[in-house]
Order: structure tokens, then C-alpha cells, then sequence
């Protein structure tokens, strides 16, 4: 009986030692709840749907301004197709730009450019104005005018790009104007007489433009100088101006329309099977020689 007991005893013992060994190997391990991320203004920018929203309204910006320029060229095409005097300044602003004397490559720092000037008199000096305008291009036209492209200063397009005009300056000593008296209704003549030349009115320096005339002043969809005579008149180049341009469209247009009705009459007699039937056999008719002693 006590061996029995003192058996349980040690087996009592023993399992508490493994119990106890086994208590002692095991790890209580306490799970922790995440704790909430805090958001910040800026956190908002790092997540997926404001990348894709931002990606979006960029390609949104570049189709708009795509459109924008897209329509702008449709317009001018549109306007130079039907308007001879704006086609006109587009050929002109195009070649001056070509044959510029001076190296103006800036088109949006237009302050690099070569600087154009007034000069005049007032009170019997010479006043020398600030930068009115900045060089783009410059060149002499068949009809002898100087033409010079130029970005008038604070003078821009969408409040940001400047804008290219063109000035005008005639080259003629005498122009003749026809004219409607409308109380005889008769035509009549006027000529402007002792006209200043273009070489009395700009000066090409080396770093600068001087022009010698009081202001500029538009002109339709150009530029003229304004001068003033000693005794305080405006001389008015307004028409010297636009009876030189209306020359060169008028040519410029009975060329076109000249080189038109040539390949119009060309392609109606290419369409036409009898008419170029006839053609043909009046040329093998003339090309027939025809005996002396016959004739």
C-alpha cells in the first residue's frame, strides 16, 4: 500500500514538473488592435483617385488648348482665304521675318530684341523717346516700301503673348489720288506732292531703330508713321499708305485670277472630247505645208 502511494506520489511529482516545464515554455502573446492612421490636408495627394483626377484634368488642359489653337488656325486660314489685305500682311510679316537685319529671335522675351525709337522735334531739340516697340523683322518691297515687323511694348494677345504688328513706312515722293466730287459727280484728282521718303523717316543703327516722326498709328491691319510739319500739322500718310497697298493687292489679284482662268480654261478643254478634237486638228491642219506654186 505505501509503495502504491509513494508511486502516485512520484507520478503526481512528475507530472507537475512537466506541467510546469510546459507552462513555462509557452508565450502569452497579446494581440494589439491597429491603431488608426491620422489624415492629413496633404495625404490627400498620395492617394490613387487624385493621381488618376490629376492625370485626367492635364489631358482635359492639353485637348482644350489643342482646340483653342486648332480653331485660331481654322479662323486665319479661313480669314487669309477670303480677305486679300490680311493675306497680304501674313506674306509680309512672313518675309519680314525671313530677311531681318537684326537678330530678333525672342518672341516672348521681346525686351532681348533690338529696341525701336521716336525721334522729333519739340521746342527746337531733338527728343529721343523710351523703347516704344522691339524689332521682329525688316525688308524693302517691290513697290519700294520699308516694312518692319515689331512687338509693340505692352501691346499682347490673352494677356500674356505679345502681339507682331507690321508698320508701313511708303517710299513715294508723289502720289496720285482719283476721287468722287459728289456734288458734280465727277472724278477729280489730288496729289500729294513732296512726300518724305523712307530714308528721312527710319534709321538702321547698329543696337537701334530710330524712326524720325511724332507717333504710329494704326491703319487697318497695319502701322503708319505720323509726322508733324513746323508749323504743328499732321501729315497725313493714310493714303500715300493705302493706295500703295491697294496697288499691290490689285496686282497681286488679277494674277490669281489670271492664273485661275488659265487652268480652268486649260481643264475645260481637257474635259471637253470635241473641243480638243478640234485643237488637235487645227494644229496638224497649220502644220501642213502647202507648195508655193499652189498657194
Amino acid at each position: 500500500m505505501k509503495d502504491v502511494k509513494k508511486g502516485l506520489m512520484a507520478l503526481f511529482i512528475f507530472m507537475l514538473l512537466i506541467t510546469l516545464q510546459f507552462a513555462s515554455a509557452v508565450e502569452v502573446v497579446e494581440v494589439q488592435k491597429p491603431q488608426e492612421k491620422s489624415w492629413g490636408f496633404f495625404d490627400v495627394f498620395k492617394t490613387n483617385w487624385f493621381k488618376g483626377m490629376l492625370v485626367i484634368g492635364i489631358g482635359f488642359i492639353i485637348l482644350c488648348v489643342l482646340a483653342v489653337l486648332f480653331i485660331r488656325w481654322l479662323a486665319k486660314y479661313i480669314k487669309t482665304r477670303s480677305d486679300i489685305f490680311f493675306q497680304l500682311r501674313q506674306s509680309r510679316l512672313k518675309l519680314a521675318r525671313i530677311q531681318r537685319s537684326y537678330p530678333s529671335k525672342s518672341w516672348l522675351r521681346i525686351h532681348k530684341n533690338t529696341p525701336i525709337r521716336l525721334a522729333y522735334n519739340k521746342d527746337g531739340k531733338l527728343r529721343l523717346t523710351r523703347p516704344i516697340a522691339y524689332h521682329k523683322g525688316d525688308y524693302v518691297t517691290h513697290e519700294g516700301n520699308v516694312v518692319i515687323a515689331f512687338y509693340l511694348d505692352g501691346h499682347k494677345t490673352w494677356l500674356f503673348f505679345p502681339k507682331v504688328e507690321l508698320l508701313v513706312i511708303p517710299n513715294r515722293k508723289e502720289v496720285t489720288v482719283k476721287v468722287k466730287d459728289y456734288k458734280t459727280g465727277k472724278e477729280k484728282e489730288i496729289k500729294y506732292t513732296n512726300l518724305p521718303t523712307a530714308k528721312d523717316m527710319v534709321q538702321f543703327n547698329e543696337g537701334e531703330i530710330i524712326l524720325y516722326c511724332r507717333s504710329i498709328s494704326n491703319l487697318g491691319y497695319f502701322y503708319i508713321p505720323v509726322l508733324e510739319a513746323k508749323d504743328g500739322k499732321v501729315i497725313d500718310f493714310s493714303m500715300p499708305v493705302y493706295m500703295a497697298l491697294r496697288d499691290v493687292v490689285m496686282e497681286e489679284f488679277l494674277f490669281e485670277q489670271t492664273d485661275e482662268f488659265s487652268k480652268v480654261a486649260k481643264k475645260s478643254i481637257d474635259l471637253n472630247p470635241n473641243l480638243r478634237y478640234y485643237m488637235k486638228a487645227g494644229d496638224q491642219s497649220q502644220s501642213i505645208e502647202v507648195p508655193s506654186s499652189k498657194q
